[in-house]
């Protein structure tokens, strides 16, 4: 007997995009399923769509945000959890397409391997159509660990990239209700953190076609450092990923240790670099430096660091150096410029 699947779909005003993606779930040759669609306040027509697809198939199940609840896509994702009989959960976005052999591709793979916490899949992105995807989301081939790799935000995979087992991510505690960013990368970061008990198959076709470049989408659209309220945030997110690690009693290894003071070092750097907030970056950079016991050498070069590039922004002199003479670990340097090693969206589908 197949096992079911619970789809759950976030929505807000994305009607121009959700018949597609609904028409996509009904599709799937692997019929046991159910989809949940959790409609968060939209003032477009997507209500009617969803109702139309609802009268469709009574393997759709529809609610609203209830008011007492705040306003988001991770609220929404929550409520669908809590609403969905499924022995395996896949999280969708509204504005995306499955490929027709998403969920048997998928669950040939599960069945095979259920011992697993989850599973990781490959997706790709497109701009129009399904057919003009031309690019996987990421690819698997740098031989270093997924949480280094995450850590410094070059996400393996996307918020339909995997499909978990759902006491898993009830013991995970589901999504954090209040992030407005990064909630599917927090998601996953979690995840490895939690547990080694998972496989990726990004040896199969993509099975999930990612809608790229929609500017109504917040995570696509929020500035990923220049508004200070936000960049202050996600220097708060870096630690909090910090304490849920010692919370498991587990400790980062040297190559994901450097990954992560690496990029939070990007960050903070940020706070004076992009928004003139010295006094900020001083606090950000000495408490950085005291957690991690950092030589006195080591401190002053961070300073050191930063005045260079501050004079080469105020100068527009264009930026070449790759990494700064600053050891943390063996054979690691701080790098400032961690996030150019992102692989994301840059491999062409064979």
């Amino acid at each position: 007997m197949t096992r079911l699947v619970s789809i759950l779909i976030p929505n807000f005003n994305k009607a121009p995009y959700l018949q597609e993606c609904l028409e996509s779930v009904l599709a799937q040759t692997y019929k046991n399923w159910e989809c949940i669609i959790v409609d968060d306040s939209s003032t477009d027509d997507s209500w009617e769509i969803i109702n139309d697809f609802l009268a469709l198939d009574s393997r759709f199940q529809i609610f609203k945000r209830p008011g007492h609840l705040p306003k988001g896509g991770n609220v929404c994702r929550n409520f669908a959890l809590e609403k969905s009989k499924g022995d395996f959960i896949f999280f969708l976005d509204s504005d995306d397409v499955l490929a027709l052999y998403c969920l048997s591709q998928r669950m040939e793979h599960v069945y095979k391997n259920l011992n697993l916490d989850f599973w990781a899949f490959p997706t790709a992105l497109f701009e129009k159509k399904v057919s003009d995807a031309q690019f996987l989301w990421n690819i698997d081939e740098l031989g270093e660990s997924d949480l280094s790799r995450f850590l410094r935000m070059d996400a393996l995979w996307q918020t339909s990239g995997a499909i978990y087992k759902k006491e898993f991510l009830v013991a995970l505690a589901g999504l954090t209700p209040s992030r407005k960013f990064w909630q599917d990368y927090e998601l996953h970061l979690k995840a490895i953190i939690r547990t080694n008990s998972y496989e990726k198959f990004f040896n199969l076709p993509p099975d999930v076609y990612i809608r790229n470049g929609d500017p109504s989408s917040l995570s696509r659209s929020t500035p990923f450092a220049g508004d200070l309220n936000i960049l202050i945030a996600r220097i708060k997110f870096l630690e909090e990923i910090e304490i849920f690690t010692e919370s498991l009693g587990k400790k980062f290894s040297c190559e994901e240790w450097h990954s992560f003071v690496s990029f939070k070092y990007y960050l903070i750097l940020q706070l004076w670099i992009r928004h003139g907030k010295y006094k900020l970056f001083k606090i950000r950079w000495k408490d950085l430096c005291y957690k991690y016991k950092f030589p006195f050498s080591w401190i002053l070069f961070g300073y050191f660091e930063a005045f260079f590039l501050k004079a080469k922004n105020r100068l527009s002199i264009k930026e070449t150096a790759n990494v700064i003479s600053l050891r943390i670990a063996p054979n690691h340097y701080l790098n400032r410029n961690i996030l150019q090693r992102s692989q994301i969206g840059v491999h062409l589908i064979n």
